[in-house]
Parts: C-alpha cells; structure tokens; sequence
C-alpha cells in the first residue's frame, strides 16, 4: 500500500473518532498545529526521526508536546511512532482536513497568483469557483512571481493552469513541433 493510502487510512480513523467524539475541528486545529511546529523545528524533526533514540524516549517527547491537546491527535502520534508510519504525519493531516472539508460540503482551492490579489478579485474567483462547484468555497492564496501572470487553480488533484508561463510553455512546444511551410520542396 502506497504512503498516501497509508495516511488516508489513519486519518479515515481519526476523522471518525473525532466526529464521534463532536471534535472535529478541534482535532484537525491541534493535528495542524503538530505539523506546523514539526515543520519549523529541524531539532525536533532530527530527534523523532533518528533510529538510534529509543521509541519511548519519543513517546515521552510526544507526550509534552501534546500535552494539553487533543487526545485524539497525542493518541494518534504515538501510534504513528509506534509503527514507524510516524513520517507520514503531514500526509496525515492532509488527508484529515480533505475528509473535513469534504464532510463541511466545503471545497479546497489553491489559487496562485503572479501577484498580490485584490479583494475584489479575491471575491470574484472565489463566487466563480462557488458556482461551478455547487459549494461553498475556501480559497489558499499563494503568490508565485515565476508565473508572470494569470492564475494557477488546484482543488484536490486537478489543476487549470491559466499562467502566462503555461501558455508560454505551450507555444515553445508548438513551435518546436511545427513543420516548415512554403514554397520549398
């Protein structure tokens, strides 16, 4: 089983123990949390990753850590470290704010821009992507000068590229592509 069916599983579990549990966004806020602070503390990453620390000296990390926090997520952890499945946590998280958003009727949109977004483009890509979807709507908005212009759009694995550098892309390969026309022979 691939890494990403892996961490859809755990969080398949997760999901539907916070939801019986009425905790959903709470778990999914500390369960970001988690991965954020994991992200930004090289330390942290090193420690929980290195073979050579005993598993329950890292169980007792995770539980200082996540002491305070949601069960679930302390729960969930350690399971992860467990089993040695601890390096898919932000896989995790991703496949657990995709099955709350999905449980919301809530669509995630990645949007990247060459530039800063106005508020009322903002507005206006967001109603335009709400209509087509038939639901509501979150927009993350990233800012990528390498684009140059137009709009990248992700929502879960589809992408509509609409960036200059996309169309830029196309027409080198069409123009490698193109055969000669004219009156030679």
């Amino acid at each position: 089983m691939s890494a990403e069916n892996v961490a859809r599983v755990y969080a398949r579990a997760l999901f539907d123990a916070a939801r019986d549990a009425g905790a959903v966004a709470p778990v999914g806020r500390d369960l970001g949390d988690f991965v954020a602070a994991l992200a930004a503390s090289a330390s942290l990453r090193d420690v929980l990753a290195d073979p050579q620390i005993d598993t329950s000296a890292k169980q007792r990390i995770l539980v200082e850590i996540t002491r305070g926090g949601q069960p679930l997520v302390a729960n969930t952890l350690r399971l992860l470290l467990d089993r040695g499945r601890f390096g898919l946590v932000a896989e995790l998280r991703e496949a657990y704010e995709a099955l709350a958003a999905t449980e919301a009727d809530l669509v995630r949109v990645e949007v990247t821009s060459a530039l800063e977004l106005t508020a009322a483009a903002h507005e206006k890509i967001l109603a335009r992507v709400a209509e087509a979807a038939g639901r509501r709507v979150e927009l993350a908005v990233h800012v990528d000068p390498g684009i140059i212009g137009g709009l990248v759009l992700r929502v879960g694995d589809v992408i509509v590229d609409g960036s200059v550098q996309a169309r830029i892309r196309q027409l080198r390969r069409r123009l490698a592509t193109a055969e000669l026309r004219g009156d030679v022979q």
